[in-house]
């Protein structure tokens, strides 16, 4: 599923003020980032020079950031993370680059599109969802000095996992990242967005699954979450399903969701990538016993 798979609702003035607000904060964001490595200046014809090594063509090119946009904007996450783990491994670019020569002149072309009105709402916000991942994941990878140590930490082939949108919610952002970083991971994840909640009581019954991570962006959303939940354990051929959930509309404090019947609530990526090592490392000691 993709950004252009996304129905285009009329969009109400409150979401386009979040989408001009998600724009100004990662603007902020990576420009600090950048003053904080280092990094070339970006000059106010929008091309990217580094006063260090400005002879070269490829530095100076805007082909790779006009990539990265056009991958976020379709939702190819993979594509992303590999388009900027590229340029990190890359001399010419590296560390003290990537946020002025790849990710800030991609954040402004997505702000850019949004303003012309020649981008939908739904490419728009995913695309800010996915750079807002991107940053993590690039910080992640320089604080740990190794493009894929994350990586070889999650041989990740015995659980089976489903990701799925809440009942009625349309925003499949969040759970789409969240598939997507997953499967890069080594997981084997289904996904189902909001129209398929029949789908998903289906294919809990046919499969089983090991765990289940529901996403929720909004309050409204909640409405009826919980009879979802016990619908889903009820169904799941596994007696041992572990339920999270997690996204915008799950906020502190978390002792609140309690009549959800969920196993976790309010995990971020991160810590549903931690959640799911724990358990593989169970599931390897019961393979062993």
């Amino acid at each position: 599923m993709t950004g252009t798979d996304l129905r285009d609702f009329p969009v109400p003035d409150e979401c386009r003020g979040w989408v001009e607000q998600m724009f100004r904060e990662l603007d902020v964001k990576v420009s600090h980032q950048a003053a904080r490595q280092g990094g070339p200046m970006m000059h106010q014809d929008g091309a990217i020079r580094d006063d260090r090594d400005c002879g070269k063509k490829d530095t100076c090119s805007t082909k790779d950031a006009t990539a990265l946009y056009e991958a976020v904007l379709c939702g190819n996450y993979a594509q992303a993370l590999n388009l900027c783990r590229n340029a990190l491994a890359r001399p010419d670019i590296g560390a003290h680059g990537i946020y002025t020569a790849l990710m800030l002149p991609a954040i402004r072309m997505v702000g850019q599109a949004w303003a012309d009105d020649s981008v939908s709402f739904g490419q728009t916000s995913l695309g800010f969802s996915l750079l807002h991942r991107l940053l993590d994941r690039l910080a992640q990878d320089m604080a740990s000095n190794g493009l894929s140590g994350v990586d070889r930490k999650l041989q990740a082939v015995q659980q089976r996992i489903m990701v799925a949108v809440a009942p009625g919610d349309s925003h499949s952002f969040g759970a789409m990242i969240l598939t997507q970083e997953l499967r890069l991971r080594g997981w084997f994840v289904t996904f189902y967005d909001h129209s398929q909640s029949d789908a998903v009581i289906a294919a809990l019954a046919e499969q089983g699954f090991d765990t289940l991570a529901i996403s929720v962006s909004c309050d409204e959303s909640l409405v009826g979450l919980a009879d979802f939940v016990t619908t889903c354990r009820v169904a799941n051929r596994n007696p041992q399903l572990e339920i999270l959930i997690g996204g915008a509309a799950i906020q502190a404090p978390l002792g609140q969701y309690g009549f959800l019947q969920a196993d976790k609530v309010g995990l971020n990526i991160e810590e549903v990538v931690n959640v799911l090592s724990s358990r593989e490392a169970d599931l390897q000691r019961d393979k062993w016993n």
